[in-house]
């Protein structure tokens, strides 16, 4: 990167009207760490050298160049041993210059002696939940800490909110071991199984791109570790792993739909807990109206009032989101050999996104039916409903 470029690229991080995809795609790395490096530049009197030092190239130099003009020796100095040579270069003409104006600067990290070749261990197996009704799933993403153990990152991720939690623990690796039989087998109702490693890093860090927009804070030293991990492959549309089927397959996988709710994996699955406390106030009114003069009526009008809420539950956006939980339960579902209920799941998203009545759905219309008894005893009020699930499951090492 020339003198102008770096300059150029620290006026934009500066400036608070730029959009931090204009910078990522100037710089060519991930928008993410362009609004990190933003957010740095912003708190630099305060900001870590070990965080700057882990920002790609690009970000690193512009960072190493406002440092300078703050004064920041120890970022400097740990910048000089940065693994990008144009970094590198950077901080020790920066040092330099803090020098001649008579600063007393740390010495730059020398390289270390190169130890010989450790033979090269197999990467640990990751683990995932499956996705829950309410769009969050669980995350382990473990690695090798050299003469520490294992280090074991555990997320928590939405497709609503983003990435809300994350804990990060070292384990012995007798404890690992132990740990992550615990995890299959104590997991194993939330679908808890070994994934791709790359998976699972493009899961977290996908979600950590939902949450500047969704407002949901982000767990402390999460964007350090997504950057310490290395940039993470976008994830593939689930779509295009499911084409439509034959038209009448495609009709029958729909209709069967309702067993998907007999799966462990679903049967938690329900429509957002503060519609149903809605329907369940209408059903409290039905339940003692004057207006019906006998028990069948009043279970008619029960009837009538949950099909209407199926239908009015479903506007674009619950659309779309439940038909991506549903590929994402098919591609679980189709790794795991449940060829049938994967198809299933999948037509059913299709069908949503195409715009199908919900209560042509079977699958749709029990996110709703199934909190309620339809027929309640004379004088019993429907009640409230059910709680739509449980978190996905996190399993802590004791």
């Amino acid at each position: 990167m020339t003198t102008l470029d770096v300059d150029r690229l620290l006026a934009l991080l500066r400036d608070p009207n730029v959009e931090s995809q204009e910078i990522a795609t100037l710089a060519g790395v991930p928008r993410e760490e362009a609004g990190r490096a933003s957010r740095l530049l912003l708190g630099l009197s305060r900001a870590k050298p070990e965080e700057i030092a882990t920002l790609p190239p690009p970000l690193a130099a512009a960072l190493c160049r406002a440092s300078l003009v703050a004064g920041r020796a120890d970022v400097l100095a740990a910048l000089a041993g940065h693994s990008g040579k144009e970094v590198a270069k950077e901080a020790k003409r920066s040092l330099h210059v803090l020098r001649s104006r008579g600063v007393a600067v740390p010495e730059p990290p020398r390289a270390p002696a190169v130890a010989p070749a450790a033979p090269a261990e197999p990467p640990l197996p990751a683990y995932a939940s499956a996705i829950d009704g309410q769009g969050e799933r669980a995350v382990w993403l473990p690695r090798n800490v050299p003469g520490k153990g294992i280090e074991v990152a555990q997320a928590v991720v939405s497709d609503v909110r983003g990435l809300v939690e994350l804990q990060v623990g070292l384990l012995g690796r007798k404890e690992w071991r132990a740990f992550a039989k615990g995890l299959v087998e104590r997991g194993a109702a939330m679908g808890v199984g070994e994934i791709d490693r790359a998976r699972a890093r493009s899961l977290v860090a996908a979600a950590r791109a939902l949450n500047d927009a969704s407002g949901q804070r982000v767990p402390e030293g999460a964007d350090l570790w997504l950057a310490q991990l290395g940039p993470a492959a976008p994830l593939a549309d689930p779509a295009a792993r499911f084409p439509p089927l034959a038209d009448e397959e495609e009709r029958e996988a729909v209709a069967a739909s309702a067993k998907l709710h007999d799966l462990p994996l679903l049967r938690g699955w329900l429509a957002d807990e503060g519609y149903l406390r809605e329907v369940a106030a209408k059903l409290d009114e039905v339940g003692v109206s004057p207006l019906y003069i006998d028990d069948r009526q009043r279970a008619e009008q029960m009837a009538r009032v949950v099909a209407d809420a199926v239908d009015a539950y479903f506007d674009e956006g619950r659309r779309r989101r439940h038909a991506s939980r549903l590929l994402a339960v098919a591609e679980h579902l189709e790794a795991r050999g449940d060829v049938a209920h994967a198809r299933s799941a999948a037509a059913t998203a299709r069908a949503l996104v195409a715009g199908a009545p919900p209560h042509a759905v079977p699958f749709a219309r029990l996110l709703v039916e199934k909190a309620f008894p339809l027929a309640p005893g004379p004088g019993e009020p429907a009640g409230a409903p059910p709680s739509p699930g449980a978190p996905p499951l996190i399993v802590t090492p004791r």
